[in-house]
């Protein structure tokens, strides 16, 4: 009982220094955002809300570059939903030559370095004075997101019972109705869990947006990158957390709507 109790308290020792080694960098950033000082700090020179100013104020793009990585995201991630989902269908239900060679195919941008993409996709852009920068910034995410939704939709169709598709045919559903009111529900774990991982991804992405950005339109990342250039003040502290504060209000509504359980599953 004693050596249980000791094996107990050093697993809960080493968790501890887990999360410590996690979140104590977010908890200096945070501190660090409310800084009173020019420069960047720990411990903070006093008490001030002058970074969180900064970022609003109206030389500043910051707001701006959030929207705009949020339009990319979203519209992203809206588009790889019903390509990836449908996609998973096809490569699951089907019993179809070359089966392991498209989920390969779909999965591939995981394994390209995102410059040597970057940097082809720039190359054939350039040339397409019809696409803004909004435009091959999407394509681009669209591309590299595309995995996260299929690895996540194909990990649980695989197991999936296709006779429940069946039934609900025999009782007079057509396909479509099948689709939306049988499949999509059992699989919609799958799916937000998926869609979430893509949108993050695709909100944080910064080598493709750098490559194919423009004075005109412009990612949160890419601004960043740019302001740090010059200046090095805890305005980027500020920014770290309102996203950190955005994310963990993102994860409550999803505890609260769907539950982090049942996407733990995934």
């Amino acid at each position: 009982m004693a050596e249980k109790r000791k094996t107990n308290w050093f697993f809960k020792f080493i968790a501890f220094l887990s999360f410590t080694f996690i979140l104590a960098p977010m908890i200096v950033i945070v501190i660090v955002s409310f800084n009173a000082g020019e420069g960047i700090m720990f411990p903070p020179q006093g008490f001030s809300l002058r970074w969180y100013a900064n970022i609003f104020a109206e030389n500043s793009k910051f707001v701006s570059g959030f929207f705009n990585s949020v339009k990319v995201a979203f519209f992203a991630t809206l588009f790889d939903v019903v390509i990836g989902v449908l996609a998973s269908i096809g490569v699951t239900k089907y019993n179809m030559k070359g089966k392991g060679f498209l989920i390969s195919l779909f999965t591939s941008p995981l394994f390209i370095p995102s410059i040597a993409f970057a940097f082809v996709l720039l190359q054939m852009t350039a040339p397409l004075r019809i696409l803004t920068p909004f435009w091959k910034i999407l394509i681009g995410h669209i591309v590299i997101i595309l995995p996260y939704i299929i690895r996540n939709s194909v990990g649980i169709l695989t197991g999936f019972d296709w006779t429940i598709e069946d039934a609900a045919a025999s009782l007079g559903a057509n396909p479509a109705k099948v689709l939306w009111k049988v499949t999509l529900p059992i699989i919609r774990p799958a799916i937000i869990s998926g869609a979430l991982l893509a949108f993050l991804y695709s909100f944080d992405e910064v080598v493709i947006s750098s490559f194919l950005t423009s004075a005109k339109f412009s990612t949160l990342p890419v601004q960043i990158i740019n302001y740090m250039e010059f200046k090095f003040d805890p305005t980027v502290a500020a920014i770290s957390t309102i996203l950190m504060g955005l994310s963990l209000l993102l994860m409550i509504l999803t505890d609260k709507f769907i539950g982090l359980d049942m996407l733990a599953k995934q």
